[in-house]
């Protein structure tokens, strides 16, 4: 995520999509300042926190202590009920004073207020995907088959693990492709595919060391992937390539991602 507020710096001519409650964002050399929200909720794990930061100049080197927002009030609303304030902890981080155990099928809202802008966003997390099954395909890339569920969103990476040991050795970066349910049909399996396997794991020695992680997202996590760019690796899930990028965080000079995801990791393939 370190690399998200550099990029960032240089966006800005946002608007809102009205049916979609997204906001696409367009570079230019413009020094606008915009303050940036980032916060992945992970089902069945502990909540990590919210980071607020803000845009640096083009000609700053990017600097967390410069670019973190220190006096930020925000709290989460869970299932439209429970409140809970969140409060800067280091570099634009903000959390609970307790553990928070993210639950699938919750929604989680966030409020939050930084000077004169009002942020908002809301994400539902989903559950932990359903696999099928997991095979190699002719091109050396993954295919997992997945059971859907309504108002998710599936990507699955490969995985080279060593189940003896526990030892990951190495894992795919980012996806090949993130696949919604058939409207017509959204009972129906998805096939989810990974980017192909890197050359030098197409032989004997890791034939046994090949696994899949497959996840499932909100939503709008889908329109994200669609408008950055997927054919460069990115480090995680906010980093951002293109020239159009949508993000799900409301507010004037506000952008960023809240997003619900949950995983399942070391599917061994066939």
């Amino acid at each position: 995520m370190k690399n998200l507020v550099l990029i960032l710096s240089t966006l800005l001519l946002f608007y809102i999509l009205g049916c979609e409650n997204v906001k696409v964002i367009s570079p230019d050399i413009n020094n606008q300042e915009y303050i940036i929200v980032r916060a992945e909720l992970k089902a069945n794990l502990p909540f990590e926190g919210v980071t607020f930061t803000k845009s640096l100049p083009l000609d700053v080197n990017f600097d967390i202590k410069k670019a973190e927002l220190k006096n930020v009030d925000a709290y989460l609303r869970v299932n439209g009920i429970q409140i809970i304030t969140l409060h800067y902890l280091q570099d634009g981080l903000y959390v609970p004073v307790s553990t928070l155990l993210i639950q699938p099928g919750a929604t989680y809202e966030l409020f939050a207020k930084y000077n004169n802008s009002s942020i908002y966003s809301i994400t539902k997390i989903p559950q932990p995907p359903r696999i099928i099954s997991a095979s190699i395909m002719d091109n050396w890339s993954i295919e997992v088959t997945v059971r859907p569920n309504e108002d998710e969103v599936y990507g699955a990476g490969w995985e080279i693990y060593n189940a003896g040991t526990e030892n990951l050795l190495d894992e795919s970066k980012d996806f090949q492709t993130i696949v919604q349910p058939d409207p017509n049909d959204p009972g129906s399996n998805l096939l989810v595919f990974t980017k192909v396997l890197p050359d030098k794991y197409i032989s004997g020695n890791y034939n046994n060391l090949i696994y899949a992680q497959v996840y499932s997202f909100d939503s709008p996590y889908l329109n994200y992937f669609k408008t950055k760019n997927n054919n460069q690796p990115s480090e995680n899930i906010f980093a951002q390539g293109g020239d159009l990028v949508s993000w799900n965080v409301q507010g004037d000079h506000v952008l960023g991602l809240f997003i619900g995801l949950a995983a399942v990791k070391y599917i061994k393939v066939n």
